[in-house]
């Protein structure tokens, strides 16, 4: 399989992923490729499939947290990464970097996308995660969206894209690919743009821990409540795991500040959980995804419960006999 796909793009194989995350996770793939057309990824798809082997689109890594080993094809959509502007309505590819969308955007005048200035996702991500940030989102400047459905392209508008809080269609349809969109701005001031964004700016400096590996905001707010503050008022801000901690800085954020393992995020996220729930009751909902497959790790389950049972029965064989 990796050398029929070494023939259609760039492909890594036993590649570690720790700078396509930004949780700096130290993690490696069997194979990463790097389509650089939609027909390109049309027929690498073709060839992983045709194989049966796990794949995954890969954003920038920024709201995920990823497993030492994923025994598949991990797929970067980088080069699709196209943007053109016609009057107020913007085309833009995937593979583009969000908070390059907009600052150049906001650079010229354009104004509903300040919020995405210093978000570290993709387009294709931030959509298929419906990102936002101060009361706004991804969904409320989103005409339509161009995806990969199995052989076929298609194009669905923003209603049938099923968007809630941090939350769309493409969450629950793993197989639909994002490949580009078109979003629709207003023209604004640009003096007042400039002065939000750098307000936003110095306070996202001020109260996030920028200056360690992360993915942002770790669970979504309670309707009406701040998940930071629930956690914070817990007294659970600096508690270690390994090599992962609660930001002191801000309670909703796991920071990597010691060569941190995925197992060591994950323990932090169920401690909060679970002190969040003991304590008021409340499910706290993840924002980030936990990519859990790793089939090393179910192998050796399997077997290790195969053998279980083999000792159970002769056990029980052995008891009769006696």
């Amino acid at each position: 399989m990796i050398e029929e796909l070494s023939k259609i793009c760039k492909t890594i194989e036993s590649e570690n992923l720790k700078k396509y995350n930004t949780y700096k996770l130290d993690c490696s793939c069997k194979v990463i490729i790097f389509p650089s057309t939609i027909e390109e990824l049309k027929d690498a798809l073709n060839i992983i499939k045709k194989n049966k082997s796990k794949w995954f689109i890969l954003g920038n890594g920024s709201n995920i947290i990823l497993p030492k080993y994923y025994d598949g094809v991990i797929i970067k959509l980088d080069n699709l990464n196209k943007c053109v502007i016609n009057d107020n309505n913007i085309y833009v590819e995937s593979g583009y970097m969000l908070n390059k969308l907009a600052n150049e955007l906001s650079n010229k005048g354009f104004t509903g996308i300040e919020w995405a200035t210093g978000i570290p996702g993709t387009v294709g991500g931030a959509i298929y995660g419906n990102a936002g940030a101060y009361k706004s989102s991804m969904s409320e400047i989103l005409v339509d969206v161009t995806l990969l459905d199995n052989e076929n392209i298609i194009t669905l508008k923003n209603e049938e894209l099923e968007f809630n809080y941090r939350d769309s269609l493409l969450k629950h349809r793993k197989d639909l690919i994002v490949l580009s969109c078109n979003i629709k701005l207003e023209k604004g001031n640009t003096e007042e743009i400039k002065k939000t964004i750098e307000e936003r700016t110095l306070k996202r400096i001020e109260t996030q821990p920028l200056e360690y590996p992360n993915c942002g905001s770790v669970f979504r707010n309670p309707e009406g409540m701040a998940a930071g503050k629930l956690i914070d008022d817990l007294g659970l801000k600096g508690y270690i795991e390994g090599g992962a901690k609660i930001s002191e800085k801000h309670a909703n954020f796991i920071i990597n500040y010691d060569n941190a393992t995925s197992e060591d995020i994950i323990k932090l996220i169920e401690l909060i959980k679970n002190k969040i729930k003991k304590n008021y009751n409340i499910d706290l909902v993840l924002e980030q995804e936990i990519i859990k497959w790793y089939k090393k790790i179910k192998t050796i389950l399997f077997y290790k419960n195969l053998l279980w049972r083999k000792n159970e029965k002769n056990h029980i064989e052995n008891s009769s006999n006696s």
